[in-house]
C-alpha cells in the first residue's frame, strides 16, 4: 500500500509540472502571437501614410511640438494673435482672419449703406448710389467719387464728396419748384427758346430786378447781345460756331441741370473757389483762379474752366454756378444758422484788402464750403441788361454788412479784374 500511494503521488507532481510547462508554452506562444500583430499594424500604418494614401497636409510643421502622429512628430508652435491690430475693415470682404484669438471677416470693399459708413471705407462709388445720412436725408453720390473723410454725417452741417482732387458739398433741395418757372421764353438776340428759367431771388435792399429771358432784368439762362455775339469771345474761347449755338448749348445744360434737381432733390457745389488753370482746373484749396490770369482772362475763361472740372465722367457735370443755385445755398445756410442777407463779416474775409488762397482759414467756411462769403467775387451765370453778368458773395475790400454773402453785384463780360473768381457746381447726369 505504501508503494502504491508513493506511485500516486509521483503522478500527481508530474502533472502539475505538465500543465505548468504547457502554461508558460500558452503565455510564450501568445506574447509572440500578440507582438507580431503589433509589429503589422504599425507597419500598415505607416505604409498608409507613406503610401498612396497618404496625406499631404500631415507634415510636422502641420502637427502640433510633442505629438506624433504616422512617424511624424510635430514642430508646430502655438500662433500668438494677441498683438494682431487688423479690423474688418482692413480685410477684404468675405475673407477672414485671427486677431487676438478671434476669427474676424473683413468688410473692405463692401458697398456703404449710409454716409457714415462711407466715410470710414474710403469706398469709391462704382455706380452713381443714393444713400442716407444720420437724420435718413437722402444724398445721392455720383459715380468715381468717395464721401471725403472730413465730411459731416449729417446733411445740414455739409456732406463732401471727392474725385480724389475736387471736392463738393451737397446742398439739398426740398422744393425744386422755388428755383425754377417752368414757361417759354426765347432768349436775347437769338431764336432759341427755352420752357423752364430760374426764379431768381433779389435780396431786400438790392436794385435788382428778375425777369425771364429775352428781358433785361437778372436773368438765366440768357446770352449778352453786347458781348456774346462777338466771335472773340463763343469761338475763340468757348469754341461755338456762332452765338446761336452758344445760346443753345447754355439752355441745354440748363434744362439737364433742373431735371437733375428735381430728380435727386439736390446738387453739388464747389467747396472752394476755383483753383487750377482754364485747361486743369479744380476745385481744392490753393491759388484762386481769377479774371486777371493770362489763362482765364475774363468770364468767358472762367465758364470755360468750370465746364473744365469734371470731363472724364458721363454720370455728373460740371458747370459755373447758377444765380438760382447761389441764392438756394443761401437759404439753405441762412436755415442753419449763418447770416447771409445782412452781415456775413463773422464767417467771410471781409474788410482785409487781402485776398487769401481758398481754404486757407477754417473760420470762412460754412456747412464745409470756403469762401463763399468776402475774399473773391464769384462770377455766375446770371444775365443783367445787355452787357453784365452777376457777380455774388462779396471780396475783401468790402464790409460783411454792405456786401453779404446773398449780395449781387455786377462786371461787364470781359473784365479781366482780379477780384474776381468763379465757384463750380456739379449736377448729376
Amino acid at each position: 500500500m505504501k508503494k502504491e500511494g508513493k506511485v500516486q503521488n509521483n503522478r500527481k507532481k508530474r502533472l502539475t509540472i505538465l500543465v505548468t510547462v504547457l502554461a508558460l508554452i500558452g503565455i510564450i506562444v501568445g506574447s509572440i502571437l500578440i507582438r507580431n500583430m503589433v509589429v503589422n499594424q504599425e507597419t500598415k500604418s505607416e505604409n498608409y501614410f507613406a503610401g498612396e494614401n497618404a496625406n499631404s497636409s500631415l507634415i510636422a510643421n502641420n502637427i502640433k511640438k510633442g505629438i506624433t502622429i504616422g512617424g511624424i512628430t510635430g514642430t508646430l508652435e502655438s500662433l500668438d494673435t494677441s498683438d494682431a491690430t487688423a479690423t474688418p475693415e482692413d480685410i477684404l470682404e468675405g475673407k477672414t482672419a485671427y486677431v487676438n484669438g478671434v476669427k474676424i471677416t473683413g468688410t473692405y470693399g463692401r458697398k456703404p449703406s449710409n454716409i457714415e459708413e462711407a466715410m470710414g471705407s474710403d469706398y469709391i462709388f462704382e455706380e452713381t448710389t443714393t444713400i442716407e445720412d444720420d437724420n435718413g436725408k437722402e444724398v445721392t453720390i455720383p459715380k468715381d467719387f468717395s464721401v471725403h473723410p472730413d465730411s459731416n454725417t449729417v446733411v445740414d452741417e455739409g456732406i463732401i464728396i471727392t474725385d480724389g482732387t475736387n471736392e463738393f458739398v451737397w446742398v439739398p433741395v426740398d422744393d425744386p419748384s422755388t428755383m425754377f418757372e417752368e414757361k417759354t421764353a426765347t432768349l436775347t438776340g437769338v431764336t432759341t427758346q427755352t420752357s423752364i428759367y430760374s426764379k431768381l431771388r433779389v435780396r431786400s435792399g438790392d436794385s435788382y430786378s428778375a425777369g425771364a429771358p429775352g428781358t433785361t432784368g437778372i436773368r438765366e439762362p440768357d446770352v449778352l447781345t453786347s458781348h456774346d455775339t462777338n466771335p472773340q469771345y463763343y469761338q475763340n474761347i468757348l469754341g461755338f460756331e456762332s452765338t446761336k449755338s452758344m445760346a443753345d448749348s447754355m439752355v441745354a445744360e440748363y434744362k439737364a441741370m433742373s431735371n437733375s434737381i428735381k430728380k435727386y432733390h439736390g446738387f453739388y457745389i464747389g467747396r472752394y473757389e476755383l483753383t487750377g488753370t482754364v485747361d486743369t482746373p479744380t476745385v481744392k484749396a490753393g491759388d484762386v483762379l481769377t479774371a486777371s490770369s493770362s489763362e482765364a482772362g475774363n468770364w468767358y475763361g472762367l465758364y470755360k474752366a468750370c465746364q473744365n472740372v469734371i470731363r472724364n465722367n458721363t454720370d455728373v457735370k460740371s458747370t459755373m454756378i447758377y444765380g438760382c443755385q447761389w441764392d438756394e445755398t443761401m437759404s439753405w445756410l441762412s436755415r442753419n444758422g449763418y447770416n447771409t442777407d445782412t452781415d456775413s463779416s463773422s464767417w467771410g474775409n471781409y474788410g482785409s484788402g487781402s485776398p487769401k488762397n481758398t481754404g486757407s482759414d477754417t473760420k470762412y467756411k460754412a456747412n464745409e464750403i470756403f469762401d463763399l462769403a468776402g475774399n473773391y467775387y464769384d462770377w455766375t451765370q446770371e444775365a443783367s441788361s445787355t452787357s453784365f453778368r452777376v457777380l455774388r458773395g462779396g471780396f475783401c475790400y468790402v464790409s460783411g454788412s454792405s456786401y453779404p454773402a446773398a449780395v449781387r453785384g455786377n462786371s461787364i463780360a470781359y473784365n479781366n479784374n482780379g477780384n474776381y473768381s468763379a465757384r463750380a457746381t456739379l449736377y448729376i447726369a
